[in-house]
């Protein structure tokens, strides 16, 4: 009978645990590797942590070419850089925003991302968003993005490619704006296990 009561119990506080797990927010970071402003992949990364925040997500944007030079390069200790890093790893959804530059993400993004320790991603669903002129580099975010988040062990889930067509006056369409609400809907549905629709 005493058995029984206490896997009872074990079962109870196990339904308690994932529901609670289920309940509390989900922090989200989005990294905007932009060295311009104002920056149409900066704009995406903010677009992405509206539609996060209005799932229950505790969010928060890292401006990279707001961050020391100095120290993104390893020529100087920046306790700012240091925050963000540990911003990054206490994040279940981590994105990366990017304009295209060489057919890739910016120099400056590599730069944070060098800074990370080895598996800071482990476990985290990663988001890439890039910026472009041509359509020709829709592939960018794939071979790039991609392998930035695998390198650090994260999972790379979803990624976006975006052209200057798809923006007026700067702000995204609302086909665009569509796609980023989509794309932040799947990316807690992954965090939670939950099916299509559930987020």
């Amino acid at each position: 009978m005493a058995g029984t009561v206490n896997e009872t119990i074990a079962d109870v506080l196990e339904e308690t645990l994932a529901h609670a797990r289920l309940d509390a927010p989900l922090r989200a970071v989005a990294i905007s590797g932009s060295p311009r402003a104002p920056s149409k992949s900066k704009t995406l990364a903010e677009r992405l942590l509206d539609a996060l925040a209005k799932l229950g997500c505790e969010t928060r944007l890292i401006d990279v070419a707001t961050l020391p030079a100095g120290a993104l390069v390893v020529r100087e200790q920046s306790a700012e850089i240091d925050d963000a890093i540990a911003a990054v790893g206490q994040a279940q959804i981590v994105a990366a925003s990017s304009p295209t530059y060489r057919a890739l993400y910016t120099g400056v993004m590599k730069c944070f991302f060098d800074l990370m320790p080895p598996a800071h991603l482990a476990g985290k669903v990663c988001l890439g968003l890039q910026t472009g002129i041509a359509p020709q580099h829709a592939l960018s975010p794939e071979y790039g993005m991609r392998a930035l988040f695998a390198s650090l062990e994260g999972v790379p889930a979803l990624v976006l490619y975006a052209t200057d067509a798809e923006f007026s006056d700067g702000e995204p369409s609302d086909a665009l704006s569509e796609r980023v609400a989509r794309i932040a809907e799947q990316a807690v549905q992954l965090v939670r296990g939950l099916g299509p629709g559930e987020a």
